[in-house]
């Protein structure tokens, strides 16, 4: 909650400095924590349906990290977009800022924004996205007070937009791998050659086929494998079998929901 007051208090703070300094960089950098604010806020809110079963959503709602995960990037991407837009008029109109707002305006802003931060945990996406957006911002406002900076001493004051496109240009190529990353998530691409998979089961079970790997989010990896065995074998011997492969798929690839399909050529 700390990251959110903090994020939608900077965006205010940003507002009225931007127009005041009549600064490109400000104006990037309040667009692009008010779309923070706006997302976080509803990753917050996604948080406390994630664990949420019932017989129709029989994984809980742990899709909704990922598609708040996807909409994070894909927010950031747009939003640095149009920033860009912002700076390329600012530059063509060569509007002059004020250096001192810029400077002193970044720089409240990343106080206010490190010190709301909550520090939160791994292995949740949704989580961890809040803390990119946390640490890319706050890199940002460094960024921007080092463009005033460097107006005062130099006097030259396309600074201001150069460095808003060096700032919105790092956000989009940071955020563009995180944007492919839960796309295959979405597109339930296995996260694992099921090639590698199917030659370490072969020790265990040598018909090993139809191997099926995909994610529901980050700490919830599922696999399901079809396995022909000998009719005569018994379902304690199976079950033996089974927890050895369930280890190797636990311990070496993070798999921690298995089900296994056994079948026989028996027809009799």
């Amino acid at each position: 909650m700390r990251s959110i007051i903090g994020f939608w208090g900077v965006f205010v703070f940003l507002v009225i400095t931007s127009i005041l300094a009549k600064s490109a960089v400000l104006i990037s950098e309040a667009i692009h924590v008010f779309l923070d604010a706006l997302i976080v806020s509803l990753s917050f809110y996604f948080l406390k349906l994630v664990n949420k079963v019932n017989s129709y959503y029989t994984y809980g709602l742990h899709r909704l990290e990922v598609i708040s995960s996807l909409l994070n990037v894909s927010i950031i991407i747009l939003g640095s977009i149009i920033g860009v837009i912002i700076s390329v008029i600012y530059l063509m109109m060569g509007i002059k800022d004020d250096p001192f707002y810029v400077l002193f305006a970044s720089l409240i802003s990343a106080l206010i924004l490190s010190f709301s931060h909550e520090h939160e945990e791994k292995g949740n996406s949704v989580k961890e996205s809040i803390n990119v957006h946390v640490i890319s911002d706050v890199l940002s406002y460094v960024l921007g007070a080092l463009a005033g900076f460097l107006i005062i001493l130099t006097g030259y004051y396309q600074f201001d937009p150069i460095f808003s496109f060096i700032i919105l240009g790092t956000m989009i190529i940071y955020n563009f791998k995180y944007f492919n990353t839960y796309l295959d998530i979405i597109m339930e691409k296995s996260p694992i050659d099921t090639k590698r998979i199917e030659d370490d089961l072969k020790s265990v079970f040598p018909k090993v086929h139809h191997i099926h790997v995909w994610i529901i989010c980050d700490h919830y990896k599922v696999a399901t494998l079809h396995i022909e065995e000998d009719p005569n074998i018994t379902l304690k011997e199976l079950d033996d079998k089974r927890e050895v492969a369930e280890k190797i798929l636990s311990e070496k690839y993070g798999i921690n929901h298995v089900t296994v399909q056994f079948e026989s050529k028996r027809t009799d």
